[in-house]
């Protein structure tokens, strides 16, 4: 039997090589999808430092060059975003009016930023970083931070109402475009629909916000129009979610959350991506569609989405989104948990393959800013404390709230009496130590941008505001500082009762107005309850700067001497409260 015929050894030899050459080859060939690494910061509220060994954009810094080296080798890139409320809360961030935090974004390369309702919170540039003949204008901290940016700020949907069309401001846009790996980019930034409802009044006058959907769904359009591959939402909205092991699972969220009311809304295959914020909570889903992510506040961590585009079509092939990364420096290798410190149990952190290195960069692109920080923080206004000036407890007598409310009333002549918010949220947030009184210590007191308005109020008026204010239990813990007043309280069938008088005892008279000094804040809570009518001032100052002021023309005993005498009182025997919440 003829048997068959084998080719020569050499040729499996070259066979052999054939199929592993052509296996090299298909290996080295581009991949036909570009990987888009869309990284999400939100609601930093000025937190550029870490706690506990964890979070504050230096750490970031070390995670983001971490995923651009993962980037580069595989030819995609990554777009960062950061989804507003960037600078309102941190002190250094405060004093700066969010200069420090734009230095370190710069260094960090970010691609764009939405707006968020705190941004608006600083009013006028401060004067010390105010340039020489600057107009005071009351959106003039964010547009310096606007022009300090190497990134466009984005607001599709804040409006000015004179125009009718959203704000025009530079570095302030509806929208941007860019290029990543190759790809097109475009952005539109929003922000939620009551935004305005939650930031000083008197910087957002002549501003209204219109509904998100549809001002999203005209830019987006313009920018596919524009040649636009990839749409990515910053949007200052969101939701909250619990649970973050499968995208595509809802259960754990708020099914009413405003940014997924918005992502139903949107035609399909319009957005490919939402980076959200505001609620301070953390989203790593897909609504309608459209993956969703969003990553808690103050810097702790940062939300991921990879998309997958088609160098061939230009259109995204899949998605995936990423729970939320915190930012750790060292990880508990027991629990995976950031870790406050190196120990015997930890490790330091690593992601995308590799140890993550802090950003030198960043500390050093922050540096100047924080210089010029300590500079002002270290200011002496002039009198030494001989003992702390505190703000009391929540309800009753506020030594420091005193203290700010005689400074309120000396801002305004002919003002008879003044009120500030002492201890509790939105009030002070410091006592004042003993020692010499400086810039920094009045700053950590009162860090906000709140300014001083005048009401004339019969003593009637004032009373019921008082007795509004006790009966209110989110205010009770909000110590009411006095000036120019005393507060008796009584039980009277089971309630508080109120009895006002001037400085020397006298009780107030129902029907006789007097001029009264106070914070816009409290101002807003006047005007609800339709008392008085307002007093124009031709400038309304500053609360902070008016405290200064008047601490620096006092003498350290006199500013002690405040507390001496409380300005509250309750009748002997009469609990702490007798009002039924």
């Amino acid at each position: 039997m003829k048997g068959r015929s084998h080719p020569p050894p050499g040729v499996y030899f070259f066979t052999a090589l054939g199929g592993v050459l052509l296996a090299v080859w298909v290996a080295a060939q581009p991949s036909p999808l570009t990987t888009l690494s869309i990284v999400g910061t939100t609601d930093l509220h000025g937190y550029v430092f870490p706690r506990d060994g964890a979070g504050g954009v230096v750490l970031l810094g070390g995670y983001l060059a971490r995923l651009r080296a993962a980037r580069l080798a595989d030819r995609g890139g990554v777009v960062l975003v950061d989804a507003g409320d960037t600078w309102l809360g941190g002190v250094e961030a405060n004093m700066s009016e969010g200069a420090v935090v734009v230095d370190a974004y710069n260094a960090l390369g970010y691609t764009a930023a939405a707006v968020g309702n705190h941004d608006l919170e600083f009013g006028a540039v401060d004067p010390w970083w105010a340039r020489p003949g600057e107009p005071a204008d009351l959106r003039g901290a964010l547009k310096a931070r606007a022009h300090q940016a190497r990134f466009p700020f984005l607001a599709a949907n804040l409006v000015d109402v004179a125009t009718g069309q959203p704000v025009n401001w530079p570095n302030v846009r509806r929208s941007a475009l860019v290029e990543i790996a190759g790809v097109r980019v475009g952005l539109v930034g929003v922000m939620t629909l009551d935004a305005l409802s939650m930031t000083l009044a008197p910087n957002v006058v002549g501003l209204t916000t219109s509904p998100l959907a549809p001002a999203i769904e005209h830019e987006a359009t313009s920018l596919r129009g524009r040649g636009a591959q990839v749409v990515v939402v910053v949007a200052h909205a969101g939701g909250w979610c619990s649970g973050f092991a499968a995208p595509d699972d809802v259960s754990t969220c708020d099914a009413s959350s405003e940014i997924f009311e918005v992502a139903r809304a949107l035609p399909a295959g319009l957005v490919d991506a939402i980076a959200a914020g505001h609620t301070h909570e953390a989203i790593a889903h897909r609504v309608a569609g459209i993956p969703i992510a969003q990553a808690w506040s103050w810097g702790r961590a940062f939300s991921r989405i990879d998309l997958q585009v088609d160098r061939a079509t230009g259109r995204v092939a899949g998605a995936r989104v990423f729970p939320p990364q915190d930012l750790c420096a060292w990880r508990d290798t027991r629990t995976g948990r950031c870790a406050p410190a190196p120990g015997p149990d930890t490790a330091a952190a690593e992601y995308e393959g590799g140890v993550v290195t802090p950003d030198a960069a960043v500390t050093q692109a922050m540096a100047p800013a924080l210089a010029r920080i300590r500079a002002v923080r270290d200011t002496v206004l002039g009198p030494a404390l001989d003992a702390p000036v505190g703000r009391g407890p929540g309800d009753g007598d506020s030594p420091l709230g005193n203290v700010f409310a005689d400074a309120i009333r000396s801002a305004v002549p002919g003002a008879a009496a003044a009120l500030s918010y002492g201890a509790g949220p939105g009030g002070l947030r410091a006592d004042l130590r003993s020692g010499p009184v400086t810039v920094g210590a009045v700053y950590d007191a009162f860090p906000y941008d709140n300014r001083i308005e005048v009401r004339r109020l019969t003593g009637a008026e004032l009373t019921r505001l008082v007795g509004d204010h006790m009966a209110r239990p989110r205010f009770r813990s909000r110590a009411l500082g006095l000036s120019g007043l005393r507060v008796a309280v009584s039980c009277v069938d089971g309630r508080d009762h109120v009895t006002l008088s001037n400085a020397t005892g006298q009780v107030l008279p129902d029907d006789v107005p007097l001029v009264v000094a106070m914070t816009d804040f409290l101002g807003s809570r006047v005007r609800a309850l339709k008392l008085g009518a307002e007093v124009p001032l031709p400038e309304a100052p500053l609360l902070r700067d008016a405290a200064a002021t008047w601490i620096r023309s006092q003498r350290g005993a006199d500013l002690t001497g405040v507390t001496a005498a409380p300005r509250w009182s309750r009748a002997p025997g009469a609990p702490a409260s007798c009002t039924t919440p």
